[in-house]
């Protein structure tokens, strides 16, 4: 039930006393005429702070990376028109990973909506595809319960909500309540008689595989054990990547273009592959032989993109060590020392990668240097492109977070990531990785970083071109126009932000310019002159391929 209310408000006070107590930190956003009024309010008050934005998809992308590092619904806001048109790519990255994400924004005058004056647009038309809700405020005394529709939308969907306010909406009284939070999302549990049928199809299995990905964030110690009891190998999606601890004897890596070869191989060999918490399932590098058993916290995600044997859905925490406690304990040296066998054979084809002798740093070499420096605890928001796939076929996580645009996979994700992990978790180590094409999208925004005071590092890794889609363009034999691209002096560009900046041409260069970055208490970019070596299995993917690789 609503908390009811005596105090006179009006719609701007309202919404900010509304999210103060759903225990909202911040609001993104950039200025304009249709939410002037909300400015002047979140000006008067010290309980959340507004986070002005210098563009409006950064404002988004910082919201769908809170959301995405919390857990909680994050805020975004921007004015109607062209403000709300320029979120949406941001809102579209919240939209695709289901972090829940508000979006509150200015429009026109009521009188003004519909006839083609300045800025009018019909904003639920222009959001619809990507919000899982969206509506118009027309009075003032509604906007209590549209509110609470939208922020339990976001929350309980995973996406985005949104609300137009008329600029004449914003100062008119309120006379509803405020809403509590709701209760803590609760899953199905599957029966007791579902855990023993599908244990006993993993028992038969001789050669299981185990593919994990993002949905077992807080299940991980559940999924090694899981690992450890049936002795078989666990290769994850690439957001699952810091999960797993890298090191573990079982621990394959990644799978697809920049995955390992043995987890290719491995699935080759295998007869099951059970999938924990996973949606993303490459056709191009999967076998059609294999038999799948799919386990998820969404019912909705079961048999999404491949067809599945058999499925469980419910709390992965509580599914997977009723799983474990049912399947037999197995011994297998030889699936074991073949799994040892082919991850030496792997890491000697790493470490040739990363010492590679070029003119240029060779994009390996500098994350496995990277490895050496970065904070185990770090939060590491890293953009699209080439070396997104380097990172992921080199780098070794040690208890590093990793923020990505899983599914929408857009450039310009890594900065305003950074930028929004760094405000939420003020105490810890962020380091942003970006191409220098990604960079260009968002590199205005670091100038927010240094209002702020964040001690953010941006590591641009430069190649003086869009690679990924290089590489399939020389693979393919395609014309390659398009592809290069002149960059600015992004060192120059930096320092005229107010940031600290050096690039670094030299193998030996890397480390103490990683150290010195990382030790600075100021916004500090590390731009990398890399060379472009093109990767194993490099192709042009068709449909799903390659919009799920790294969900």
């Amino acid at each position: 039930m609503p908390h009811k209310t005596v105090d006179n408000r009006n719609v701007a006070q309202h919404l900010i006393q509304q999210l103060k107590q759903w225990d909202v930190k911040r609001i993104y956003g950039v200025i304009g005429d249709g939410i002037l009024f909300l400015l002047d309010e979140l000006g008067n008050q010290e309980d959340i702070q507004y986070i002005a934005c210098r563009h409006e998809m950064n404002a988004a992308l910082m919201a769908s990376a809170e959301a995405k590092l919390t857990g909680k619904m994050a805020v975004c806001t921007a004015t109607s028109g062209p403000g709300i048109t320029v979120l949406l790519n941001g809102l579209a990255d919240a939209w695709r990973d289901r972090a829940s994400v508000l979006v509150i924004t200015g429009q026109v005058e009521r009188t003004k909506i519909g006839t083609g004056d300045v800025q009018d647009i019909n904003q639920q038309q222009l959001i619809a595809p990507l919000a899982e809700y969206s509506s118009l405020v027309t009075d003032s005394h509604s906007f209590p319960e549209l509110l609470n529709i939208a922020m339990k939308t976001a929350l309980s969907k995973g996406g985005v909500a949104h609300l137009s306010v008329p600029t004449d909406i914003w100062t008119l009284p309120v006379n509803g309540n405020f809403y509590p939070l709701p209760l803590t999302k609760t899953y199905p549990q599957p029966e007791s008689m579902d855990i023993k049928r599908v244990s006993n199809a993993i028992n038969q299995a001789q050669r299981p595989i185990i593919l994990a990905g993002r949905g077992i964030q807080y299940a991980q110690t559940e999924a090694i054990r899981f690992a450890e009891k049936l002795q078989v190998p666990i290769m994850v999606t690439m957001p699952a990547k810091p999960f797993i601890a890298n090191d573990h004897p079982l621990f394959i890596g990644g799978f697809g273009q920049a995955g390992t070869e043995i987890s290719r191989d491995l699935l080759k060999k295998a007869d099951l592959c059970v999938v924990l918490g996973a949606t993303w399932w490459p056709k191009d590098y999967v076998p059609s032989s294999v038999r799948v058993i799919q386990i998820d916290s969404e019912q909705g995600n079961i048999g999404l993109n491949r067809q599945v044997t058999d499925s469980l859905v419910g709390n992965l925490a509580k599914v997977i060590p009723a799983l474990t406690e049912q399947i037999n304990t197995k011994s297998n040296p030889a699936y074991v020392k073949e799994i040892q066998e082919e991850k030496d054979s792997w890491n000697k084809q790493i470490q040739s990668e990363i010492g590679e002798v070029s003119e240029k740093i060779p994009p390996a070499h500098v994350f496995a240097e990277l490895g050496k420096c970065i904070n185990p605890d770090a939060v590491m928001a890293v953009d699209t492109g080439d070396h997104t796939l380097w990172l992921e076929r080199i780098f070794q996580y040690r208890g590093q977070e990793l923020l990505v645009s899983g599914r929408w996979r857009t450039l310009g994700f890594g900065l305003p990531a950074g930028i929004a992990a760094q405000l939420t978790f003020p105490g810890r180590q962020v380091v942003c990785i970006a191409g220098d094409g990604g960079v260009a999208h968002s590199i205005i925004d670091l100038i927010t970083a240094v209002t702020y005071k964040l001690p953010i590092t941006l590591i641009i890794i430069n190649n003086n071109a869009y690679f990924m889609e290089t590489s399939r363009m020389v693979v393919e034999g395609l014309n390659r126009g398009g592809s290069q691209i002149p960059n600015p002096d992004y060192v120059a560009l930096a320092k005229s932000m107010g940031a600290e900046g050096e690039r670094v041409e030299k193998a030996e260069g890397l480390v103490p310019a990683f150290n010195r970055a990382f030790q600075s208490n100021q916004t500090t970019i590390v731009e990398v002159l890399c060379s472009a070596p093109i990767l194993p299995h490099t192709k042009i993917l068709k449909g799903m391929d390659t919009i799920n690789r790294w969900g």
